[in-house]
C-alpha cells in the first residue's frame, strides 16, 4: 500500500508526495487527529533523506491525502454537511440540485488566494432552524479548516482563511437578512 501527498498552495502550485513505508503511516494518520491546527502557524515539513520542503501554513490552500485506508477515526466528524472533490469536467455537467425534506445535495465551489478553485458535491441533512442553517452558511470562513472525500479513496483538508469565496449552486433559498440580491451578470 501507498499513500499519495498532494500539497496545493495560495500561489496555486502543487507539490505531490508520496510513502510506501508502512511504518510512516501511522505517524502521517495520527498528525490529522490535530488537523484542526494544521492551518494556525505551524509550518508543515515534508521530509525524506532526498530533501525537506517546509510550507508555511497560511499559504496552504488545500493538503490532500490519497489513501484506501479509512481516516475517518482520526478526523473530526464532517457534521451534517459531507463535500466530495469532483473533477472540472464533472462540475461542468448539468446539475440541477435537490431539497427533499431534510437531505439536501448542492455543488459548491470553493476559490482560493492565488487562482486555486476546488469544485465539491455537498451532501447533508438540512438544519431544522433558520438560524442554524444561516449560521452554517456564514460560519465555513471561520473555521479552523474544512474536511472533503477524494473521488478515488483519502481526504482533502482545506485551509478557509486561504478562501476568497465560495459558490454554491443551484443558490440557497434562505438568505441573511442583509444579503444582496443580485443575478449574475
Amino acid at each position: 500500500m501507498a499513500i499519495g501527498i498532494t500539497v496545493i498552495t495560495t500561489t496555486n502550485r502543487v507539490r505531490r508526495f508520496f510513502q510506501t513505508d508502512a511504518a510512516s503511516f501511522e505517524q502521517i494518520f495520527s498528525s490529522l487527529q490535530r488537523s484542526a491546527q494544521l492551518f494556525s502557524g505551524t509550518p508543515l515539513i515534508i521530509g525524506s533523506a532526498g530533501q525537506t520542503e517546509v510550507f508555511a501554513a497560511a499559504a496552504i490552500a488545500c493538503l490532500e491525502i490519497e489513501t484506501t485506508h479509512d481516516l475517518s477515526g482520526y478526523l473530526p466528524s464532517p457534521g451534517n454537511l459531507t463535500l466530495t472533490a469532483l473533477t472540472a469536467e464533472q462540475y461542468a455537467e448539468p446539475f440541477a440540485g435537490h431539497l427533499e425534506g431534510e437531505h439536501f445535495t448542492r455543488r459548491i465551489a470553493f476559490f482560493f488566494t492565488g487562482g486555486y478553485v476546488l469544485y465539491t458535491l455537498a451532501e447533508g441533512i438540512r438544519k431544522p432552524a433558520l438560524a442554524e442553517r444561516l449560521m452554517s452558511l456564514t460560519s465555513l470562513f471561520e473555521r479552523p479548516m474544512i474536511t472533503y472525500r477524494l473521488a478515488k479513496g483519502g481526504v482533502g483538508l482545506m485551509n478557509p482563511h486561504a478562501m476568497t469565496r465560495f459558490v454554491i449552486t443551484p443558490g440557497v433559498p434562505d438568505l441573511p437578512r442583509d444579503a444582496w440580491l443580485a443575478d449574475t451578470a
